[in-house]
């Protein structure tokens, strides 16, 4: 299915009249188990409703995710691991409370942090890393970027590569990228034209990638530390809509561009064309 399909089937499923809509208002009722869980996906569903421009669909719902969210963390709610799945539950509720109040809640972030660090004293990279192993380390990075504990992400990064000279190119990982983001928010390094030069190539892909395949609050995660680190003010609908900066123009449906504000260019007629003044 291509890209603009995708995206208008999200609108529909996501509208008043849609399934995913009727889904979550019928969830009401407190699940009996994995009342966190229910939370996340709910978030998940959205961060979909905002992308497409239901926000005041959706909006409603934030703070009985965020209710649920913060139970499952309260309980220790786990499936076979629990350091993975509070790492997420916390992370979540971040990303909730963010979308609720457009404020970083610094504290939810570092609350993050205690079940992702249980995780990274257990991994061994040693004998070197897979493509999810150093996709799993660029979110790591990612999360200190929003807890604000730089240095910590350097050192993490630094634990595995080295402490080498680093310079941008147009073929960068999800892993360097968010290194280099961490170095600029840490210590200037790079320009934002420079970081947004290079980070295009791999957030053209990666970020499609993550819509098409269910995983849109991952997206925040990127979208947020690239508006950020840009020197103006986004509140967390206008972050989300910059997932449409990274895809083509001819993918985009008329109602994206009509949530973006973009017009379309006047067609001149023959007349016009042929008779020029």
């Amino acid at each position: 299915m291509k890209l603009k399909d995708e995206i208008s089937r999200t609108r529909e499923t996501k509208s008043k009249n849609g399934f995913g809509y009727f889904y979550i208002q019928r969830k009401g009722d407190k699940p009996d188990s994995y009342i966190g869980e229910a939370g996340d996906m709910d978030l998940t569903s959205v961060v979909y409703g905002y992308s497409v421009g239901y926000k005041d669909l959706y909006e409603p719902f934030l703070p009985r995710i965020i209710e649920w969210l913060s139970e499952g963390i309260e309980t220790r709610e786990s499936f076979d691991n629990l350091a993975f799945h509070q790492r997420d539950l916390n992370s979540a509720l971040a990303f909730a409370t963010w979308i609720k109040t457009g404020k970083n809640e610094v504290d939810l972030w570092k609350n993050t942090l205690v079940w992702q660090e249980q995780l990274q004293n257990r991994e061994d990279y040693s004998q070197g890393m897979s493509r999810d192993d150093k996709e799993i380390l660029a979110l790591s990075i990612l999360r200190y970027i929003q807890a604000q504990e730089y240095e910590k992400a350097i050192q993490l990064y630094q634990s595995i590569y080295g402490d080498k000279p680093f310079k941008l190119n147009s073929n960068m990982s999800g892993l360097r990228l968010a290194y280099a983001y961490c170095l600029h928010f840490y210590e200037g390094k790079f320009t934002i034209d420079q970081l947004e030069k290079s980070a295009r190539p791999f957030l053209e892909k990666h970020l499609v990638m993550l819509y098409t395949m269910g995983r849109s609050t991952e997206m925040l995660y990127w979208l947020k530390t690239v508006c950020d680190a840009r020197e103006k003010e986004y509140t967390p609908e206008e972050v989300i809509y910059t997932f449409y900066e990274y895809i083509p123009e001819e993918e985009k449906p008329d109602f994206v561009k009509e949530l973006l504000g973009e017009k379309e260019p006047e067609k001149k007629s023959l007349f016009s064309q042929l008779f020029k003044w």
